[in-house]
């Protein structure tokens, strides 16, 4: 999809009628939340730039408290993680029985499917990066150790992150899907790098776990074209039992074969969004993605994606024509 961005601002509207829209806009932007103005005269205002499925946020506004609660979370399908970054003010983040204070410069994490509130005791600003669980899980699949905890310069990443982020903010000229496709995953990519240096310097009980995850993942990225790719070929290469690994797994909701044939329908779809590998016939983008047999690709890949391999690249080639 296109670089969509929307603009909201309550400024110049009745207090009661400010306050009501703002809870429409900051629902709209992010996720059902309740949201409690704390002094007279609020202002706000949030510019959502929307990345495929992702989005980032710069959000300005007064005092105020904003809590996503049980009831709201019972009334939502989907889940997402969000990523804050303090560019102005002071913003409290609480979750799982943690707090994160955010200064101008830091970053805190939180997740929608369990209770969490924002506090904001002055004039604020903020960028927030909001991605699918999913897309932070298949990265990096122990994130929810890392809610409501801080992240500042001793992170080796926090920096670039926020250069990226801000960058991202500025970008304003009409783009590709295919370059705002990139765009998304590599936003994705560097958030859950610079998540991955917090865990690993965190010290929690569950860091070799995290670790172990981690390195099977990566394997599994650097052997995604092996069709012989599998549970027992992963369990014998880190010397560890199938058991053991199908719960390295199981906090993502899926089991090991699920998360392969993901990654590879991911990265068939990247490869047929790439004007660069139109060189490739689809059966060369079937092996390539790890598939013995192009109708067995067809097949899994069209119950993904509503479409042919071949159509899905042919609707991208025509999309883009439209653009000349």
């Amino acid at each position: 999809m296109p670089l969509v961005l929307q603009s909201y601002d309550i400024a110049g509207l009745p207090p009661r009628a400010g306050v009501e829209f703002w809870h429409d806009i900051v629902c709209r932007s992010f996720v059902p939340l309740e949201c409690k103005p704390e002094q007279a005269g609020f202002q706000g205002a949030v510019t959502r730039l929307a990345l495929d499925n992702c989005s980032v946020s710069t959000v300005r506004s007064s005092a105020q408290s904003v809590s996503r609660t049980r009831r709201l979370i019972s009334a939502s399908e989907e889940t997402y993680y969000l990523l804050s970054l303090g560019v102005s003010g002071r913003g409290q983040v609480l979750q799982d029985g943690r707090e994160a204070i955010v200064l101008p410069g830091t970053f805190a994490l939180y997740h929608t499917n369990r209770p969490y509130t924002l506090r904001f005791d002055r004039d604020f600003e903020q960028i927030v990066f909001m991605l699918p669980t999913d897309a932070l899980n298949a990265r990096f699949g122990h994130a929810e150790y890392l809610t409501a905890t801080l992240i500042d310069d001793s992170n080796p990443l926090a920096d670039l992150t926020r250069h990226f982020l801000t960058g991202l903010m500025a970008t304003t000229r009409p783009l590709p899907d295919m370059l705002v496709s990139r765009l998304t995953a590599q936003a994705a990519e560097l958030v859950a790098t610079m998540l991955i240096a917090s865990g690993n310097r965190s010290g929690a009980p569950t860091s070799h776990r995290m670790a172990m995850g981690l390195q099977i993942r990566n394997a599994i990225e650097m052997r995604l074209r092996d069709p012989d790719l599998g549970r027992r070929m992963l369990a014998e290469q880190f010397r560890i039992s199938t058991r053991y690994l199908d719960d390295l797994f199981a906090d993502e909701g899926m089991g090991v074969a699920e998360y392969i044939m993901k990654r590879r329908l991911e990265w068939a779809r990247d490869a047929l969004s790439d004007p660069s590998r139109d060189r490739y016939q689809i059966g060369e983008i079937a092996r390539m993605s790890g598939f013995v047999s192009q109708a067995h690709f067809s097949r899994v890949f069209s119950a993904a994606h509503g479409c042919a391999p071949r159509d899905y690249r042919n609707n991208r080639q025509n999309r883009l024509a439209l653009l000349v």
